[in-house]
């Protein structure tokens, strides 16, 4: 390698050809033969693979394979950027080591006065000695940690020994070692605030790991109007990207209130105790070890100490789950299918629950028969079913339905097939049978079913291109539009279950249609004769984005013609319409709508549209609307819910929730939030109105102050109470 004063020097030398791919760019550069050593200086870049290294000075030695770089050193590096004053890097193991460094992986910066990584072979972490680091991104931050050693596994944890923190430069806190995940809210967290029903609250949480593999929450609450209450949760973090597996739950309330519900009424009667618990796990464990997935055992168990717990303490869960199951399930997955042994029981006493004890199952999906063109798929199962009352109904005299043991089994055959090559036609042909016996009602005897069934779905596709339609307001770049008008005949027969049968897996009110497929009908018991014949048309416009194939909009009509009616005596269901429209981020349509059209028997109308709107940068809107009417089971209602967002400034924001039930003219829900980013913490105050029609009104105001990243938060945050304890 020559030396040039007046040029740029780009040169591959002779050492470094045998590094693949190394190329050095310097203003300046020398090769010293002998010791197999070059040398570049000035503004100097070296470009190695995906690293790319800048420096004043570099050295490379081809005895060792490795980089001496020095004064104002840069490394990029799998999206990361490195800033020291030396390092050492080896360009055949990738490891690499610091001095004086500055650097990110967000959402942590940091500096460190020595850097080891790990070569590419190992899995080791990035170990910082005497190091800096914050999740403030500022020259200045507003906290910071100062460490003796911190190991950082890159979006997993980090682990600190002798660690100092510091607001400003004034410290704080000491804790000789802590580990903290990346991406899990541990560390403390606190929720001030009041509402009607709990009076002035404090929830409490602190996040701490439990080895490498869990971590634990424990809870510490306090509400003015029912007392102390807490408990710990402790996550498997194996399971971190599945919430409904990975979790133990026990959480304890001394209540001093426990006739008074969440919605300001007083209890007359089932009054819950005053010592109230929830005990909740949901795992899964691999059988017969870690590496197999496909046979394992899962538990979902849920005891609690009454029918109000998760209401009055717990009211976000309450809405999605009132009434949690219980349920052990060992489960084999195969190619084609699964094989399950499913136990699911009463463990409280006040939830009516249907129970197997236990249910085995045998599953195959639709699975080609060889090269004959045929397709089969089926299900076996046989179980041991019955039907437990809660205490109130047996208090009322109410007589416990029939248990029994079920076996049932059903078979089927299908043919796809294209005619005049555009017509899809797929016929299907099964056959199943189910036995009952041993009832729990003395002297009936075993009792047999024998179901057949036959259907054939017909549809075709038409489509054109339109390229010349723009429109870049709409997200369009060119459009195609694809209509497959479809057919779905299905006829069933079967023998009723007379007599004093009680069925089990039986119809439950809906407003939307049943399943005519036989695979995907579960209301075993409740089988009966039907012939229906579903007809639709879907429509689908497609465009270019990305470089690739985004579904603009897609609009779905279909209605049911009965010619043997399986639930009522109806010729024709509603008619369904469904829409979903998304033709730039920023803007977000759906809606299911069905109408009576063409027969009055179930004359109901139902509507469930929302839309998410972004009109600029600094402001949000979402309404959701739900109307139903006139439907035999289910109230008339017209509710309007309304959310928006203002972006204030780049520090402050505002965010607003509405519940409007037309039905009745009642504000149900109001929520009004200020918002205030604080650089690494962002801090909200809302205040809520809740108007419980029969019951007074309830109050609520509520403070709440995050450390951004450890946890992330996303705002506006929730403001129900109850939903921190959840999380």
């Amino acid at each position: 390698m020559g030396q040039e004063s007046s040029k740029k020097d780009n040169t591959s030398t002779e050492s470094s050809s045998k590094v693949t791919n190394l190329d050095i760019q310097s203003d300046f550069s020398d090769y010293d033969r002998n010791l197999e050593i070059a040398k570049a200086w000035g503004e100097v870049v070296v470009r190695y693979g995906d690293v790319t290294i800048y420096a004043d000075q570099v050295e490379f030695h081809k005895s060792s394979n490795k980089i001496f770089a020095r004064d104002n050193v840069r490394v990029f590096k799998d999206g990361q950027v490195v800033e020291a004053e030396e390092i050492i890097y080896n360009v055949k193991t990738g490891e690499m080591s610091t001095s004086q460094l500055k650097s990110a992986l967000e959402p942590i910066y940091y500096t460190a006065d020595d850097v080891q990584r790990p070569d590419e072979s190992q899995q080791g972490p990035i170990t910082l000695l005497d190091a800096n680091f914050t999740t403030h991104d500022a020259e200045n931050p507003n906290f910071h940690v100062r460490v003796n050693k911190l190991e950082v596994y890159p979006e997993d944890r980090i682990v600190m020994h002798g660690a100092r923190m510091y607001a400003g430069d004034t410290p704080i806190l000491w804790f000789p070692y802590w580990v903290q995940p990346m991406d899990s809210e541990l560390g403390y967290y606190f929720t001030p605030g009041w509402n009607t029903p709990w009076g002035a609250f404090l929830l409490n949480r602190y996040g701490f790991m439990l080895g490498e593999t869990h971590h634990a929450q424990v809870h510490y609450d306090y509400r003015s109007e029912r007392g102390l209450a807490g408990g710990v949760e402790i996550f498997d973090r194996k399971f971190k990207d599945n919430d409904a597996i990975g979790r133990l739950n026990l959480y304890y309330a001394a209540d001093d209130n426990p006739a008074m519900s969440f919605n300001g009424k007083t209890r007359t009667r089932g009054i819950p105790p005053t010592d109230r618990y929830r005990i909740n796990l949901q795992h899964r464990i691999y059988i017969p070890g870690s590496d197999d997935k496909t046979f394992y055992l899962d538990f979902d168990i849920n005891r609690l100490s009454d029918a109000h717990m998760y209401e009055d303490f717990f009211p976000s869960e309450f809405r999605l789950d009132p009434r949690p199951d219980n349920l052990i399930n060992l489960n084999k997955l195969f190619e084609r299918g699964e094989i399950s042994l499913t136990g699911r029981f009463q463990l409280n006493d006040f939830f009516q629950t249907d129970t197997r004890t236990p249910e085995l199952a045998i599953d195959i999906i639709r699975t080609p028969i060889g090269n004959t063109g045929f397709f089969y798929d089926g299900l076996t199962s046989y179980g041991i079913i019955d039907e437990e009352l809660d205490d109130d109904s047996i208090i009322a005299g109410m007589v416990d339905p029939s248990g029994y043991n079920r076996f049932h089994t059903y078979h089927e055959l299908l043919f796809p097939t294209k005619l005049g090559g555009f017509l899809d036609v797929i016929p299907r042909l099964g056959g199943g049978y189910t036995n009952y016996s041993s009832f729990d009602i003395p002297g009936m005897g075993a009792l047999d079913r024998s179901t057949l069934h036959a259907g054939v779905e017909v549809s075709f596709k038409m489509s054109r291109k339109s390229p010349e339609i723009v429109n870049h307001a709409l997200g369009i770049n060119g459009l195609m539009h694809v209509v497959r008008p479809y057919l779905n005949y299905s006829l069933v027969r079967t023998n009723d279950l007379t007599g004093r049968f009680s069925p089990v897996d039986r119809f439950t009110p809906t407003t939307r249609l049943r399943p005519i497929d036989m695979p995907l009908f579960t209301t075993i018991d409740d089988l009966r004769d039907w012939q229906v014949l579903r007809t639709g048309v879907s429509n689908r416009w497609y465009t270019k984005r990305n470089g690739a194939s985004y579904e603009w909009l897609s609009l779905n009509n279909y209605f049911d013609t009965f010619i043997d009616d399986p639930e009522f005596n109806r010729n024709f269901s509603n008619f369904f319409t469904d829409v979903e429209w998304r033709p730039v981020p920023w803007l977000i349509f759906t809606t299911t709508a069905q109408v009576p059209i063409f027969d009055h028997t179930m004359d109901f109308t139902e509507l469930s549209s929302s839309v998410t709107y972004m009109p600029t940068d600094w402001f949000q809107v979402g309404l959701r609307q739900y109307f139903i009417n006139d439907h035999p089971f289910f109230g008339n209602s017209d509710l309007y819910t309304l959310t928006t967002y203002t972006r204030l400034s780049d520090n402050w924001g505002f965010s607003t929730a509405h519940r409007f039930e037309a039905d009745d003219s009642t504000l149900e829900y109001q929520q009004y939030s200020v918002h205030r980013d604080l650089a690494s913490w962002t801090a909200s105050l809302g205040g809520i109105v809740r108007n419980n029609r029969t019951g007074p009104d309830e109050y609520g105001v509520i403070l709440s102050l995050t450390l951004k990243a450890f946890p992330k938060v996303n705002l506006p945050v929730d403001f129900q109470p109850g939903s921190l304890a959840s999380e």
